[in-house]
């Protein structure tokens, strides 16, 4: 009987918890599962440690003992990975992670290490001085390394300089369901009372550039309606920027979204906006859930950011400057002008979804880098 070839997910949090690089995680870690692999996930959790089998992946969570600039820690994950780490034929390391990132440093050299590059460590000061040495020993250490975009393995100096083993796959999602199975808790109806939604989507954090669409809203006709789904730190400070300006009847913080909700929102919007502002934002995975459903969307044209590269101009949308309200109400009320040009996107944003970023082609391609490592 042939022994089914060991792999270990390292990585930040895994659903339910949601997130690019959590979504990534599983649907990788989901994709390559059959007899010909075993695969299991060590990730951190805010509650309960806990170990549990999720559609077949073994899924081992250990508590966070504490959280520095986004970075969770504790021992238990730390001695975790190390010893399951020894165990597996392949270790898939989602960067940036500060403490799978000690664990490269440490596997045998029989273990093959493949780092997925999520994104450079932005921003976090001293960390981040402390993080990139430790950052380019593990990218060293290890035998393939995974781009997510083509501008982003040119942009960061850390991938320029592993070039040589540097892949470049784009991270795909399954296609949505085309109907809710489920009926989603609000309809927002209410609030929309038919006008032409913006739906905008992500943490309420700076990076995410939520502060620029509000700033935008007073540049747009009162008949277009905003939708922002998400929490986090800014919540507060958005919401008073939104009374500072008067536009609570024009933009509605709905705070976390079901999947029923998600699906049903997108199926109302006239776009999907991403006004993220820093290259934090180093691809734009919800990008790809308004794209498969044939939504145009409005991104950024942040330098060395793969946003504008997965929203291609004039092909699945509008890409504008970062942090620039104005340019970015213009955007906004070109769609809503000129609902051919909607239309139009709207259906190239379909086919460039299909065409590169499904999540077969995303499972194909990472398989062929696995069998890539064990050849070598």
């Amino acid at each position: 009987m042939k022994i089914p070839v060991r792999i270990l997910h390292l990585a930040k949090y895994y659903p339910p918890e949601q997130g690019g690089m959590e979504s990534v995680t599983q649907i990788l870690a989901e994709g390559v599962l059959d007899q010909d692999h075993a695969v299991e996930v060590l990730c951190f959790t805010k509650t309960k440690a806990a170990v549990e089998s999720i559609a077949g992946v073994k899924i081992t969570r250990a508590k966070v003992a504490l959280e520095k600039a986004s970075q969770p820690l504790g021992w238990a994950y730390f001695w975790q990975g190390l010893r399951k780490a020894r165990q597996a034929d392949i270790v898939h390391l989602h960067a940036p992670n500060l403490l799978a990132s000690v664990q490269s440093l440490l596997l045998p050299t029989r273990t093959r290490l493949l780092v997925h590059w999520h994104s450079d460590i932005i921003g976090k000061g001293l960390l981040g001085r402390v993080v990139r040495p430790l950052e380019r020993r593990m990218l060293a250490r290890a035998n393939i390394v995974i781009a997510t975009s083509p501008t982003y393995a040119a942009s960061s100096p850390l991938l320029r300089s592993v070039a040589t083993k540097t892949q470049v796959i784009p991270i795909g999602i399954p296609t949505p369901p085309c109907k809710n199975s489920t009926k989603a808790e609000r309809d927002f109806d209410d609030f929309l009372r038919g006008r032409p939604l913006v739906l905008a989507l992500g943490r309420l954090v700076p990076y995410k550039g939520f502060a620029t669409l509000i700033e935008a809203a007073r540049e747009l006709p009162e008949h277009c309606a905003i939708i922002i789904g998400g929490a986090g730190p800014l919540d507060t400070e958005l919401r008073n920027l939104i009374a500072a300006n008067r536009l609570e009847n024009r933009i509605l913080m709905a705070g976390r979204l079901s999947n029923a909700e998600l699906n049903l929102l997108f199926a109302k919007a006239m776009c999907f906006c991403l006004p993220s502002v820093e290259r934090s934002e180093a691809f734009g995975v919800v990008l790809l859930e308004a794209m498969a459903r044939g939504v145009p969307c409005i991104a950024t044209t942040i330098e060395g950011s793969g946003t504008a590269w997965v929203n291609e101009h004039q092909t699945s949308g509008l890409n504008v400057p970062p942090a620039e309200p104005s340019a970015l109400a213009e955007a906004l009320r070109t769609l809503l002008d000129d609902p051919l040009l909607t239309q139009r996107l709207g259906e190239g944003a379909r086919k460039r979804f299909n065409s590169l970023f499904s999540a077969e082609r995303f499972v194909i391609a990472t398989q062929k880098s696995y069998s890539q490592l064990l050849r070598e």
